[in-house]
């Protein structure tokens, strides 16, 4: 019998913002630990959320639904979720299904953090 293969999940909250580090791969098998994760990670009270995929070296396709929806849950409560520390084999993913064209990709969490100081996501 196979071992169940489960991610690394590591919530920070900095400065205000959200930060969600994951390690390893996200398949099938572990598809629900990484849904659960998300649920919760963007059900956090914060100004920003940073979902940092540094440490990934690989996202199927029901990963990438799981992100866009809570871009998307997101949106609707006028916050925002951006991606930080792409490795290059995900990044080619997330440009064939034009990711950045609805949510923001950046090369590390310092210049995701930068973005939403300078942008003052939470208006209040």
């Amino acid at each position: 019998m196979k071992k169940r293969r489960e991610i690394v999940v590591k919530v920070n909250s900095l400065n205000h913002m959200a930060v969600l580090q994951i390690d390893g791969e996200i398949t099938i098998k572990n598809i629900e630990q990484f849904r659960s994760v998300m649920e919760a990670f963007i059900s956090k009270e914060a100004k920003g959320y940073i979902l940092d995929l540094s440490n990934v070296s690989y996202v199927n396709s029901s990963a990438l639904g799981q992100i866009a929806d809570g871009v998307m849950k997101l949106k609707k409560v006028h916050k925002e979720l951006v991606i930080a520390g792409i490795q290059p084999n995900i990044a080619e993913i997330f440009e064939i299904v034009k990711f950045e064209s609805f949510i923001k990709l950046f090369a590390n969490v310092d210049n995701a953090m930068q973005y939403f100081e300078q942008h003052k996501i939470d208006k209040d």
